[in-house]
Order: C-alpha cells, then sequence, then structure tokens
C-alpha cells in the first residue's frame, strides 16, 4: 500500500520526503534505542533561496526543491525536508569517510546540473558526523543549527564537514528548552493521529475516505503532469450486495471488512485504495501505470473477490470501471466521470466484469 496511505501527516506533499514531524519521530525513536552506533546527517540548505524565489517566481522554486530531494534520495537513506529549503538524509553505513565520498558526490552533483536551472553555485551540503554516544534530540537541532551558522554567517557557502561532540545537559538550557519543545510537537502529534483516524478514514473498513482519494487523485495529477507520466483509476462496485443487509447492517459491515482485505491483498506496493462515499464502492489509484496494465490489475482483483468470496455466507462479485491519465481526462471530475460510466457500462452488460473507457466508447 501507499506509504501515504498509511502516514499522510508525515509526508512532506512537494517532495514526497518525510517532513519535520517524521524526523522527531524517527530520531526520537533511534535515540531512546538501546543500540546505539554513529551516524551522520546529510544536510542541503539552498543558497540565497529566497532571492531565488522571488526571481523565478514559486513554480521554480518548487522544481529547484523537487530536483534536491530526487538527488538525496539517489544515496538510498532515508530523506526529510525539515525547513523551507533544508532537507537531510540519514547515513548510518559504512564509515564516515565513506559518507563524505557520498556527501561531496552530492555536493559536485548539484553544482553540475544546477545548470539546468541557469544557478550557479545553487547548494551548501553539510556532513555531521555523530559518534556511538548517547544523544538526545536537542543535539541534533544544536549540531543542524551550527551547521547552518557556518553556511549562512560566516558565508562558508559550498561543502562543510563537521563532528558533533554533546555537552552535558543537566545544567544547558538551550538543550532543555529545545527538548521540551520536541516533547509538545510529539504530543501534538499523538492528537493529530487521532483526528487523522477520525477525519480521513472509514470507520468501516478502516482504508482511507473520500477525501483522501481525492487528494490523492489531485496529487497525482499534478505529479503527471510534471513528470509526463500516465496513471489509472479503477471505481469498483459490490454486484447485489444489499442480500447482506438484509441479513443485518452487522453483517454488511462484516462483509465490506472483508471485501476490502481481499481488494488490499490484491494490490501492489504503491497502490492506493480508498472507501468511495458511504456505499459498496472503492476507488484504488494505480501510480505509473497505463490502461493496458490497470486492466490486467482489475481483473485480478475481480477474479479474487469471486474465489475469495465462494467460502462466505453469501459469495459476491465485483464491477469494475476503468479510466487512465490523461487518456480519459486532465482532472479529477473529468477521469471520475469517465471512469465512472465505464462502472455503468460492466453493470449494465451483466455485472461481475471489468469495462476501460475506450471499450465503451
Amino acid at each position: 500500500m501507499n506509504e501515504t496511505q498509511q502516514s499522510v501527516e508525515r509526508i512532506d506533499p512537494l517532495t514526497g520526503s518525510g517532513n519535520l514531524l517524521a524526523f522527531l519521530e524517527s530520531f526520537t525513536s533511534r535515540l531512546a534505542s538501546v543500540e546505539r552506533s554513529g551516524f551522520s546527517l546529510l544536510m542541503v540548505d539552498l543558497n540565497n533561496f529566497m532571492e531565488f524565489n522571488r526571481e523565478r517566481g514559486h513554480q521554480q522554486g518548487d522544481a529547484i526543491l523537487h530536483w534536491v530531494s530526487i538527488a538525496m534520495k539517489d544515496t538510498q537513506q532515508p530523506v526529510y525536508r525539515i525547513g523551507g529549503d533544508e532537507i537531510v538524509a540519514v547515513l548510518d553505513k559504512g564509515s564516515p569517510d565513506e559518507r563524505e565520498t557520498i556527501a561531496r558526490d552530492l555536493f559536485e552533483r548539484l553544482n553540475r546540473e544546477s545548470k539546468q536551472f541557469s544557478w550557479p553555485n545553487p547548494a551548501s551540503v553539510m556532513l555531521i558526523h555523530f559518534k556511538n554516544e548517547k544523544l538526545e534530540v536537542a543535539d541534533l537541532w544544536i549540531a543542524i543549527s551550527d551547521a547552518l551558522f557556518d553556511v549562512k554567517i560566516y558565508e562558508k557557502r559550498g561543502f562543510i564537514v563537521n563532528t558533533y561532540v554533546s555537552m552535558p545537559a543537566a545544567n544547558n538550557y538551550q538543550v532543555r528548552v529545545l527538548n521540551m519543545l520536541t516533547e509538545r510537537l510529539l504530543s501534538f502529534a499523538t492528537r493529530l493521529d487521532a483526528t487523522h483516524q477520525i477525519a480521513y478514514l472509514d470507520p468501516v473498513t478502516q482504508l482511507p475516505n473520500s477525501i483522501v482519494a481525492e487528494r490523492e487523485m489531485k496529487r497525482a495529477i499534478d505529479e503527471s503532469r510534471r513528470d509526463l507520466q500516465v496513471f489509472s483509476i479503477l471505481f469498483i462496485d459490490g454486484d447485489n450486495l444489499r442480500l447482506y443487509n438484509d441479513i443485518s447492517y452487522s453483517a454488511g459491515d462484516e462483509m465490506l471488512r472483508n471485501l476490502a482485505a481481499v481488494l488490499s491483498r490484491s494490490l501492489r506496493p504503491g497502490d492506493f485504495i480508498a472507501r468511495w462515499r458511504v456505499g459498496d464502492e472503492f476507488l484504488v489509484l494505480l501510480p505509473h501505470t497505463a490502461e493496458r496494465d490497470a486492466l490486467m490489475v482489475a481483473e485480478r482483483l475481480r477474479q479474487a473477490v469471486q474465489v475469495e468470496s465462494m467460502g462466505w455466507q453469501i459469495p459476491v462479485t465485483i464491477s469494475i470501471g476503468v479510466s487512465t491519465y490523461p487518456m480519459d481526462g486532465d482532472t479529477t471530475e473529468e477521469l471520475l466521470l469517465a471512469v465512472e460510466k465505464a462502472l455503468k457500462h460492466s453493470k449494465e452488460n451483466g455485472k461481475n466484469q471489468v469495462t476501460v473507457v475506450s471499450q465503451k466508447q
């Protein structure tokens, strides 16, 4: 399943990286672990980024941030956007010298590829080594602040390497304040999770609801326009599922949970599924999937439900419509209209079948 489906509030929507909350949670857990080991933070700070946004516009600035995040992700390490133009990756494999090689390669790559933006000296790259010692989250912020101070105040824009040595926290006011602020933010995250559960999850199936589905569709459209990619949507409706409600509404809810489980198990990593509205409809988003492959996924779902439901109180089937961006529409409204018409064709022509938009035209 898509990572954003499980942790939508911890993903930066522009870069697809973890956000500040994800960074804090990850390191709070890491630093609390009994098994500690040395690691390094690889951080990129864009030089004069506010001026760049003023001169070139925020759309170009967003493209820069997206480009930097891709370069960071190519390190194959966890990446987080922790500020407006500050992106960090966590390096915990190899020796400090090997990590420095990774950092220098990134620095050279950013300077080399920045020609596409006509932007010389685009970014400062900082590598901060943390030794195998007991640390607090406040230590991370102090180390990051020191590195940024070197870059921004002393104008050492370029490549720097620091090794952080923690300070005794007993009488250090700065450390205590930073730790207190971190604790409050993480406490807020717990309340945010509870709110998210109520606002964005369907209470019966525990799948994302239609609010999240529409947001995912808009995100997919934005990414596909930018990257010139395709994606497909499946609109799924149960056939005669009201027979379960004739038994009891409890039986109907249990059937919907079982149906959601079958559909979820049959999807690929990265696919997204949500319950649509409050009936027996589901919406599936298939990233980077053309019509032909979407048809294969839809047929797999249809067969899985037909086979697995044979052991249920009443066997069920599903009908599916398929639409593909941008051939069948380039807005959420157009894609939904097309896929609903395809689903209607499946229902009116015998049910338990898949229809792509091109088949009904």
